[in-house]
């Protein structure tokens, strides 16, 4: 469709000739505002999905900030005035929305604000206060007691003390670090982390997938075993269910 629309755009003439020697009609107007119209509201589709597949953008605080962009664009598609392309907007807007609607999440969430690009840019005002507080906890699980222990330089007048300056100082050093990867305008993991070994380590946690698609290729494989010639008019909702039960048969007495 692009490379139609750059035909019609730059080359009319060209395309005429094209219909016309291989005995074909020619583009009516409306087909044309159509394709128009379908190219620009696809595009932004087909650039999501472009950089959710790229290899630089494998993480999961991608998703959030992608899927943002997108509904905003195609909202903002609204005012084009569009003749034919309206309804295929609402209804991307709407498939969207239903099918990530669980992005709302706190893993989702907290992986956007452990990345460097993002931070808070795409967390909603009202749970600010509360990814930020959440990063602070994985910060202070990511010091280990041998760290926090370094952290001390004074020596402390009794056991008391001790006790108290050991979290104090440690909880001054996970703020300290996390107001500077907040405050850093690095807007990639290798330099935003370079001299932040901590939160780091709350990045790879927070936005690490799974590495390989083992999981679903043992899902083909079980289908087989079900999809017999026996079974050969199984509906598609009844093959799902006994797929479903058979993967997840350590799980339930049912046998299939």
């Amino acid at each position: 469709m692009d490379r139609m629309k750059t035909c019609i755009e730059e080359k009319p003439q060209e395309l005429h000739d094209v219909c016309e020697k291989m005995d074909i009609p020619r583009l009516k107007p409306s087909e044309i505002t159509f394709i128009k119209e379908y190219v620009m509201v696809m595009a932004p589709v087909s650039k999501a999905l472009d950089v959710l597949q790229s290899d630089k953008m494998a993480y999961l605080g991608v998703l959030i900030p992608t899927i943002n962009i997108l509904v905003e664009k195609l909202q903002s598609l609204k005012q084009e005035n569009l003749q034919y392309c309206e309804p295929l907007v609402n209804a991307i807007i709407s498939g969207v929305n239903r099918r990530f609607s669980y992005l709302s999440g706190k893993k989702y969430l907290m992986a956007t604000a452990s990345h460097p690009m993002f931070r808070m840019s795409y967390i909603p005002n009202e749970q600010k206060d509360d990814i930020i507080l959440r990063l602070k906890q994985e910060l202070s699980a990511a010091h280990s007691p041998h760290v926090a222990e370094t952290i001390v330089s004074r020596k402390p007048e009794n056991e008391s003390d001790e006790i108290t300056d050991y979290f104090s100082r440690n909880q001054e050093n996970v703020v300290g670090e996390l107001n500077m990867y907040l405050q850093s305008t690095a807007n990639t993991p290798d330099s935003a982390f370079q001299h932040l070994s901590k939160m780091k380590r709350v990045f790879i946690k927070c936005n690490t997938g799974v590495p390989a698609s083992a999981a679903c290729e043992r899902l083909f494989s079980v289908g087989k075993d079900i999809f017999l010639p026996k079974r050969n008019r199984l509906s598609d909702s009844h093959f799902e269910k006994l797929l479903l039960c058979r993967i997840n048969r350590s799980g339930t007495s049912a046998s299939v």
